[in-house]
């Protein structure tokens, strides 16, 4: 056995310097200073500070910010020009760059409270162009959106239908990009002011050049506020219509059904012009049926099949 002797420190985290180097090299710390501004003369760390030290640990392995001080700080402290600083910093710095909530009741009594933070979200994106993993002359960008639920036991957090408290925030996104976060709290209908979210999710794109050809949604999307929004910002989009009784009479009256394979199982599927919401403008819905897997029969349709509808552009697209 040889054993040699070295004097240099030993990183068991060497390959972060790597890390470092793409993040200085690309200019990201210099983009965030840029938009988030400066902090005053006489603060020791800027906010690209705050963003390298939370991404340089979470690649180490860490999960909060008291890993940087209690378990990270001699490996962070050898990346080269990056003064480490303590987890009390950290999480003070995030403060600063919180807005405050908004709070809305409406006729129903039912209290919503919303964050907006629109300086985080036009970072995020400007960072996303700025990397080159968005392009303004990409023309053929899906965007989806969805809101998901975070439980958790935060003072402010209220109770969700999910029957647990926590958070309801909406996430725009494209490919596997976060485009735009916006916070609501539990007990917020996904429906409500979701055509404001999607407004400024929208606009926001738009302003850094990002083109949305296709439009993703569930059911939760379905809303005769929204979809003017939705139509209005992009070439094509698909939303999962929710089930009716007029919806289904017209659905019944479907007797050119195709047979696809979709996966690994077979559907039914169907093509119809409908008008949503007592509107005279129709859209195009594609239908499919899928056998239940019980045989039990459906108490509106009158078989036994399940059916589910997408809403699509106006015209057979």
């Amino acid at each position: 056995m040889k054993i040699t002797y070295s004097t240099s420190k030993i990183n068991s985290f060497g390959g972060i310097n790597f890390a470092n180097s793409i993040i200085v090299n690309k200019g990201i710390c210099s983009t965030i200073d840029q938009l988030l501004g400066s902090r005053g003369f006489r603060a020791g760390y800027s906010y690209s500070d705050l963003f390298r030290s939370y991404l340089l640990m979470t690649l180490c392995g860490g999960e909060c910010a008291e890993d940087i001080t209690e378990h990270l700080r001699g490996e962070l402290a050898q990346v080269k020009d990056f003064n480490v600083c303590s987890a009390d910093t950290l999480l003070r710095m995030q403060k600063e760059l919180s807005t405050h909530k908004e709070t809305f009741v409406p006729d129903t009594g039912i209290t919503h409270e919303f964050n907006v933070n629109m300086a985080m979200n036009n970072l995020m994106v400007k960072l996303l162009v700025d990397t080159g993993q968005l392009n303004s002359g990409n023309q053929g960008y899906v965007f989806d959106y969805d809101n998901q639920f975070i439980p958790t036991e935060k003072y402010d957090s209220r109770r969700s239908y999910k029957k647990a408290d926590g958070y309801f925030p909406g996430i725009a996104s494209i490919g596997n990009h976060p485009v735009y976060i916006e916070n609501r709290n539990g007990n917020s209908n996904v429906k409500y002011r979701q055509d404001e979210t999607l407004s400024r999710a929208y606009g926001l794109l738009a302003g850094h050049g990002i083109k949305v050809k296709h439009s993703r949604m569930d059911c939760g999307s379905f809303d005769q506020t929204v979809i003017p929004v939705v139509e209005a910002n992009s070439e094509f989009f698909y939303i999962r219509a929710q089930r009716c009784a007029n919806l289904l009479d017209q659905i019944k009256d479907i007797s050119d059904w195709k047979t696809v394979t979709i996966g690994f199982k077979e559907y039914q599927v169907a093509s119809i012009q409908y008008a949503p919401f007592g509107w005279d403008k129709t859209y195009r819905y594609v239908v499919s049926k899928e056998k239940n897997t019980d045989g039990q029969g459906d108490l509106f349709t009158g078989d036994s099949f399940t059916y589910r509808a997408i809403m699509k552009c106006p015209t057979l697209k």
